[in-house]
């Protein structure tokens, strides 16, 4: 079992426990410090082959409200866009409220796991400006082109309820025990081989915007390349052997 290694940046903290990388931001807002501590936590997690799943969470009583200081950096800076690259597989955990470059970021992440009192709302048009992060694109992508649209353009905010109703959210967990739904879901994914966990992603994310006979031969490219990794090994003895697999990512 891997010790918790914490690396403090001023509103990001970050932890590292079996196999799982907790992004924890300490402020409801993000500023550039960290949005550069995520680009940078970013960076680490690619060159670690033992991180299986990234979480990442609100350390209040919401998940993130949007951008603090506005400027220039966040061109410089592109976090979302950052997160959105990472090869494993990404989990938001949305207690409260995201909004804006908040609800942008849960966009980038693959699973959105939701508390009963989550909040979702980009009222970018409302200040006369467009979301800058993805927004435009990822929503429609998630929950079509005539939902999106109606978001953007009313700028209304969404109850988790209706957010389940229209496939934004993962899944709706009651508030009061969020957090322990949220450990039980993300130990599970991590419990999976790690090589089979990115590679199951890349062939959704990668395979999605295909022809269907080039998505299944990306599909079929992924499965014969796993046949070859020690964890794919690992697993079927596991299966004969009738215990749990320790994979190794490898």
């Amino acid at each position: 079992m891997r010790t918790a290694k914490p690396m403090r940046a001023q509103t990001l903290r970050t932890t590292l426990r079996n196999g799982i990388a907790t992004f924890t931001l300490t402020h409801t807002t993000i500023n550039q410090a960290t949005a550069q501590a995520l680009c940078t936590a970013v960076e680490s997690i690619e060159l670690d082959e033992t991180i299986r799943v990234v979480l990442i969470a609100g350390s209040g009583q919401h998940f993130c409200q949007g951008v603090a200081n506005a400027g220039d950096w966040e061109r410089r800076v592109d976090w979302i866009a950052a997160i959105g690259h990472l090869t494993v597989p990404v989990i938001a955990a949305i207690d409260g409220d995201a909004i804006a470059e908040g609800f942008e970021l849960a966009l980038a992440c693959d699973l959105r796991l939701v508390s009963t009192r989550a909040r979702f709302q980009m009222p970018q048009l409302q200040r006369g400006e467009l979301p800058s992060h993805g927004g435009t694109q990822r929503l429609p992508r998630i929950v079509g082109r005539t939902r999106a649209l109606d978001l953007l353009l009313s700028g209304r905010a969404l109850t988790a309820a209706e957010a389940e109703a229209m496939g934004l959210a993962t899944r709706v967990f009651p508030a009061k025990s969020f957090a322990t739904d949220v450990r039980r879901v993300v130990g599970d994914l991590a419990a999976k081989g790690p090589v089979a966990l990115r590679y199951a992603k890349e062939a959704v994310r990668d395979g999605v915007d295909l022809p269907l006979d080039h998505g299944i031969r990306l599909e079929q490219d992924l499965y014969v390349l796993l046949q070859t990794t020690a964890d794919r090994t690992e697993g079927i003895r596991a299966f004969l052997e009738k215990r749990r697999p320790t994979f190794k990512g490898s």
